[in-house]
């Protein structure tokens, strides 16, 4: 085996190593392969017994009582209610199958006493698809009642959690209504003969589900969204969330379809996507920078940062954003280092370089509009690189006209859904418009939104899901890996100074193949363009922000993680050419990014722990998790 050979097995091994370790660690605990399926509607109940319009539904739950078995609960009656002890509650779940509304009213009852109002719930004003939430009720009592309104809403379960949060035994015991009919004749269940949706017996029939409840039980923040559009469009329905172009909706369905509607199977494509990101990186890392050293660490640090990490296992648009601009400037890249690329895409294939970039253009559009920053960024070193190089400064255009075509092909595609469900291709086109002033008249505000400016400064996380667990805590929010983030903008600040401050000391006949020394190192006349390409799109996503007016969060400067990564990498393969002591700081610095990826993990993926480990990660006041 030559040497060649050698080398190329060893960055083979080294980026597999990187890309099935970070898979591995994206699945672990990524969601549940199965989610509650047998339903209670409440006002399917209503419709069965001829609720009328002044009545309720009440459901009574026996805890830790031999009133759980079927044959016992046949016989039930309200004078059972005393003699049985009580068991410390702590919280329930339930779990709201659809985004209809529901409503009632909690109430507790101890050995002789009467019954207590503990909550009263009502989710008409807030997003809830597939999802549990929590009540805490915190109180001692041997039975529970419902008071249902009778509501569309479908609930999957319920559980019911002690203080260290334990599932306590629980069953249905009665059901019935109250108002106008609990003096009226008595009608037991048997009589109604309910079954399926109308039974309340389902609100207790899936009590082996796993606790502690944590992200992976459910849908949490924008996959609430981003799931029922996705389940919408499997099912051709009117789609809930419009403000966005359809493609990440459907990609998500397209797991859904392949593994069932449930965590794991409408995250998984966001872990493959998420996966594909870090051999790509290596690739082009190592066109840019023609040093396998330099395309190692910046698949190493993409593969320990922690907002690439997070929105790997998050149902929502953002990662398929990320890996389509990658995409979008692997390409591009193609065609600004022509000596440096694969064969099909060297200098004669520039044209195919540029169609293939503004295609992955196309996708992430149709994902999310913000795409078009990095696409500018894109026009603008094309035409850099054609002024640079003394050529026609459309060279290449060609390929960026006929990807905009199939762009344009993929968008209108991309409503294929909407369009099934009835509507035309004009109220596609209308839609477009109504999209549009959507975000520019939006003026929500939100406890976690933030400001442009601090995004790389990590000043504002974006706090995902929580869910208290007694003494432990389950919690996801999203950030960078500080190390990659904050040496990252110090690496982006260096490149714009050697940017500046490099002067030519002499040129080659072509002008364009010299020499440059800078502070006393040499480089070849190409490393304006490795800096060019760093440093425009990591500017030209970012800031064009500082105009929007509607709320802003910290996942929309995840296209701009990828620069932040290369920009890392230039100086540290800078430092690894350099000297024996330079090396040791290289490993050091890789070392305290992957550290920082194990300290800070169960707070990236909700993976339960202790409060007080939860309080020390919380390094600036703003840091709220």
């Amino acid at each position: 085996m030559d040497m060649r050979t050698w080398s190329k097995s060893r960055e083979f091994l080294a980026v597999s190593t990187l890309t099935l370790a970070f898979f591995c660690l994206a699945v672990f605990n990524l969601g549940s392969l199965h989610i509650p399926d047998s339903c209670w509607q409440p006002s399917a109940f209503a419709h069965a017994v001829g609720l009328k319009w002044d009545e309720k539904i009440e459901v009574i739950v026996a805890l830790n009582s031999t009133l759980n078995s079927t044959e016992n609960a046949k016989n039930f009656t309200k004078n059972a209610l005393n003699g049985t002890s009580t068991t410390q509650v702590g919280a329930i779940y339930i779990f709201l199958s659809d985004a209809n509304t529901t409503k009632f009213e909690v109430f507790g009852k101890g050995d002789g006493a009467q019954w207590r109002k503990l909550h009263t719930y009502d989710n008409s004003k807030s997003v809830h698809f597939c999802n549990w939430e929590r009540i805490a009720l915190n109180t001692n009592a041997s039975f529970l009642k419902f008071v249902f309104e009778p509501t569309d809403g479908k609930l999957g379960e319920m559980l019911v959690i002690s203080p260290r949060g334990e599932k306590i035994n629980a069953s249905v015991c009665y059901f019935g209504v109250s108002s106008s009919r609990k003096n009226s004749k008595n009608e037991s269940k048997e009589e109604w003969n309910l079954s399926g949706i109308a039974d309340p017996r389902r609100l207790f029939d899936e009590q082996a589900l796993d606790v502690p409840l944590t992200q992976k039980s459910g849908a949490y923040f924008d996959e609430m969204y981003f799931v029922r559009t996705a389940w919408e469009h499997i099912h051709f329905k009117e789609p809930y969330e419009w403000t966005h172009p359809p493609l990440a909706k459907l990609i998500i369905a397209a797991g859904i379809l392949l593994f069932g509607m449930n965590p794991f199977g409408w995250r998984i494509f966001g872990v493959i996507a998420a996966t594909a990101m870090i051999p790509l990186v290596f690739i082009l890392a190592k066109r840019i920078f023609r040093s396998s050293a330099g395309a190692f660490f910046a698949s190493f640090l993409l593969t320990f940062d922690f907002m690439h990490f997070t929105l790997a296992r998050l149902a929502t648009g953002e990662i398929f954003i990320m890996l389509f601009s990658l995409l979008m400037f692997f390409f591009a890249a193609s065609f600004i280092f022509t000596d440096r690329g694969m064969r099909i895409f060297r200098r004669n294939n520039s044209v195919f370089c540029l169609f293939l970039s503004t295609v992955s253009f196309g996708l992430c559009f149709a994902v999310k509009w913000t795409a078009f920053y990095g696409f500018v960024s894109v026009i603008v070193l094309v035409l850099l690189t054609n002024f640079l190089r003394r050529e026609q400064i459309l060279n290449g255009f060609r390929g960026i006209f006929a990807g905009l075509l199939v762009s344009s092909a993929i968008y209108i595609a991309s409503y294929i859904p909407y369009m099934l469900c009835g509507h035309s291709l004009f109220d596609v086109f209308l839609l477009q418009f109504t999209m549009f002033g959507y975000h520019a008249g939006l003026r929500a505000t939100h406890p976690f939104a933030s400001a442009w400016w601090s995004w790389p400064l990590m000043l504002k996380p974006l706090w995902l899901f929580v869910n208290p667990l007694d003494s432990k805590v389950s919690t996801v929010v999203l950030l960078g890996n500080p190390a990659i983030w904050w040496g990252g903008l110090a690496a982006i600040a260096a490149i714009s100074v050697s940017f500046v401050k490099t002067r030519r000391k002499r040129r080659s006949a072509d002008a364009d193949i010299g020499r440059i020394e800078f502070e006393g190192i040499e480089f070849d006349g190409k490393e304006r363009e490795v800096k060019l390409f760093i440093l425009l799109p990591f500017f030209l996503q970012w800031l064009p922000f500082a105009a929007v007016t509607r709320i802003l969060f910290i996942y929309h400067f995840a296209p701009n993680v990828l620069f932040l990564v290369l920009a890392l990498a230039y100086w540290l393969d800078a430092l690894w050419r350099d000297s024996t002591a330079s090396k040791g700081i290289v490993v050091a610095f890789l070392v305290l990014a992957a550290s920082l990826f194990v300290l800070f993990y169960p707070v990236i993926s909700g993976f339960p722990i202790e409060e007080a480990y939860r309080e020390s990660l919380r390094w600036l006041p703003s840091w709220i998790f």
